[in-house]
């Protein structure tokens, strides 16, 4: 990892006007800060039965292959098809996976047909058959509801019961009833799908998001989130046992022919073994970031440490060594599945473009982390940025507004713009003297500037492709991720002059029905050597370009 050095910044320097201005450089050098991962937050698993893991894959929309014993990783369905949070094996070998934000069942045949079997169950989350071959799917979160539906597609599901508080991840027993958590319960049920009728199996859990039983199908092992236990059930007593203490996080688990327990855990992108015989622990797939998307570094940091929203997490980076001092991670804390963050003075902001009861902007105390106030906000907010009086600019992307949100409790919000065409980025531009904000339309292919004072436009640059990240360099231009075209590019904001800086980048998943314009953010910073961060979200990676004498 090279260090880009003071000097080499200060032999580009040129004096303007009785001013220092730095000259743009002419060429980057690109380097990987964090190297990057298959998933974007792994879900749901299941064994094949032939040495490998199925590993579903929600925000990435894919699903995998991972091997046992090696822990190599291959796609078995790609995005935009693969958008799965669980995935379970038929009887035929045909492979089915859930859609939570697209509403849609999926099913892949052994002749690798992929077709649609279900839709319009909005928080479609986990699934499975029972031994007669019925098969049944829950929605979680943007419905609550157990179905039957037909593996074949042709006939439409069947409602089996309606609101049972939230039932994730499940298995059918030998008793043909259904396990599972009740999540707004902090319960593992017990459901006949005939009768409709619930039995509490085990409770006092802090939030349990999936079970599955041994090999021998007497016992439950049962994955808490919250406080990132694998726990053991004995049946029918309902008698409890930690078997191994793990990062929370935790999203779902696959019990194998051996008693081997995987367990996926989405914060940390990663996938362990546990041997419940000795509660030893060994990861299966590693990774170091989950999903990159909005970035930020202070200015003035000569360290240039990196707050990374990684939308299960917000971790610190130090942008020179690639180490993660510090991380916050969603469910066993407050934080809201940051997808975007900004600095202030004082303020880390986070904002969530879940279209949900997650979707909220969330401001942090910079020193201590603490979180300090939560504005929700259900119109897809991409980007947010504190102004020096402590009022916030929002950048709504499905109404296409930008709002400015006042320092009262409850918060008061105006329009400042509107008419924008998915707002996904801003960069500050409040030195100027008609301070403004400059903001990424990724549906226009424009860079627009407004005026905070009156919310007056001007078009800085147009004819990109899906604009998301935006930063500031010190020299004053604009560092843009145009992500339609796979590049990093530089614009004069008074010119509007184009320079392409990297090319044949891998940034862009495909964006998802039910999520925003936008989708998963590309988040670009500039640090105050110049050097220019960038995130990775189709490898969850970090990158940086520094400047080359």
């Amino acid at each position: 990892m090279s260090q880009f050095l003071s000097k080499s910044l200060a032999a580009c320097l040129l004096m303007a006007g009785g001013q220092v201005l730095a000259a743009p450089p002419k060429a980057y050098r690109q380097e990987v800060v964090v190297a990057g991962s298959h998933f974007q937050g792994v879900h749901g698993l299941a064994v094949d039965g032939k040495g490998h893991l199925l590993a579903s894959n929600l925000l990435g929309r894919t699903v995998h292959s991972v091997d046992l014993g090696t822990g190599a990783v291959s796609t078995v369905v790609g995005p935009p098809l693969g958008g799965a949070d669980d995935v379970a094996l038929g009887p035929d070998g045909s492979i089915y996976w859930t859609g939570f934000f697209t509403g849609e069942l999926m099913k892949r045949t052994p002749d690798g047909k992929t077709r649609v079997i279900a839709r319009d169950l909005p928080g479609l989350n986990s699934l499975a058959f029972r031994r007669d071959g019925r098969f049944y799917v829950t929605q979680l979160g943007r419905g609550d509801a157990l179905w039957e539906v037909d593996p074949s597609g042709k006939k439409p599901p069947r409602l089996a019961i309606s609101k049972p508080g939230f039932l994730n991840g499940f298995e059918f027993g030998p008793d043909d009833k259904l396990y599972g958590p009740i999540l707004l319960k902090g319960q593992i049920a017990r459901v006949d799908v005939d009768t409709g009728s619930i039995e509490t199996v085990a409770e006092g859990f802090a939030m349990p998001v999936a079970v599955n039983f041994d090999a021998r199908r007497e016992n439950l092992y049962v994955v808490d989130s919250a406080r990132g236990e694998l726990v053991r059930v004995r049946l029918p007593t309902g008698a409890k046992e930690v078997v191994a203490k793990l990062p929370t996080g935790l999203d779902n688990l696959a019990v194998g022919p051996d008693d081997l327990v995987y367990v996926s855990n989405m914060v940390d992108n990663d996938i362990r073994v546990v041997n419940p015989a000795d509660g030893s622990v060994r990861l299966l797939v590693e990774s170091r970031l989950a999903v990159p998307s909005g970035l930020a570094v202070a200015p003035d940091d000569p360290q240039e440490q990196l707050y990374v929203a990684d939308v299960y997490a917000l971790r610190r980076v130090g942008g020179r060594d690639g180490k993660i001092t510090q991380t916050t991670r969603v469910l066993s804390s407050r934080l809201n599945f940051p997808m975007n963050v900004s600095l202030g003075a004082k303020h880390v902001v986070l904002s969530t473009a879940y279209l949900g009861e997650h979707s909220s902007v969330q401001v942090l105390d910079r020193a201590t982390g603490e979180l300090l106030r939560t504005i929700p906000n259900a119109n897809g907010v991409q980007a947010a940025l504190e102004l020096a009086d402590g009022t916030l600019l929002l950048a709504e992307s499905t109404t296409g507004r930008l709002v400015r949100v006042d320092t009262s409790e409850p918060a008061g919000t105006t329009v400042l713009a509107e008419g924008l065409e998915g707002p996904v980025g801003l960069a500050a531009d409040t030195e100027a003297e008609e301070p403004g904000v400059y903001v990424t339309e990724v549906r226009s292919g424009k860079v627009t500037r407004v005026r905070l004072s009156d919310g007056a436009r001007r078009t800085v640059a147009k004819g990109l492709k899906a604009p998301e990240g935006i930063a500031r360099h010190p020299d004053g231009g604009l560092i843009v991720a145009e992500v339609g075209r796979k590049r990093l590019v530089r614009i004069e904001p008074t010119t509007g002059r184009l320079t392409v800086l990297a090319s044949g980048l891998r940034i862009g998943l495909p964006e998802s029905v039910g999520m925003p314009p936008g989708y998963i953010p590309t988040g670009v910073a500039v640090g105050g050597s110049g050097t220019i961060y960038l995130t990775s979200d189709i490898e969850s990676a970090l990158y940086r370009f520094v400047p080359v004498p």
